[in-house]
């Protein structure tokens, strides 16, 4: 990498080195994460889309706003509420204020599925973290919130989605 970097001006390797660990890291995590979640044939945004709807007032939320906390699109959204709503997870609704919103709530099935994969789920968010001390993991969290704002700040990013709640995976 060092000597592939040297060809160009622009090359920073702590800047290459931060960003591919962060994306192996995630990958690793997000993997194994996903595993006990899917003996259950959930995917880990399915699993999220539950959390969020939990978490909201009324146990329900405006489809795009799971968009938004999710940061996918809207076909994406609508695809997942499709897979709870078959599974008897999730229930659609119109807003009683919009109708042209359209809401997803989460049924007792997904509450009682939920609850039975969250213990799990914090152990393993545990055993992850397991080797950085509180220190370390309040850090990483400032210093990874830091990086995600001068991602969003650039130039680049300035189009980029910002959640407004937080996110089961990246807040567990």
């Amino acid at each position: 990498m060092r000597q592939h970097g040297q060809r160009y001006q622009q090359f920073h390797l702590p800047s290459v080195q931060v960003v591919l660990d962060l994306v192996y890291t995630y990958d690793v995590a997000v993997t194994r994460l996903s595993h006990g979640i899917s003996e259950h044939e959930l995917s880990l945004s399915a699993f999220n889309v539950l959390m969020i709807l939990s978490r909201s007032a009324n146990k329900q939320c405006p489809l795009y706003e799971i968009g938004e906390l999710l940061l996918v699109s809207r076909a994406n959204v609508t695809g997942l509420v499709d897979c709870l709503e078959r599974k008897g997870l999730v229930e659609r609704l119109v807003d009683d204020n919009d109708r042209r919103v359209r809401m997803a709530r989460i049924t007792r099935a997904g509450e009682t599925l939920l609850r039975s994969l969250l213990p799990r789920h914090y152990s393993e968010l545990k055993r992850i973290c397991s080797r950085l001390s509180n220190t370390e993991k309040s850090t990483l969290s400032t210093l990874l919130t830091k990086l995600r704002h001068s991602v969003q700040s650039s130039p680049e990013g300035k189009g980029l989605r910002k959640k407004t709640k937080k996110g089961e995976l990246s807040n567990g």
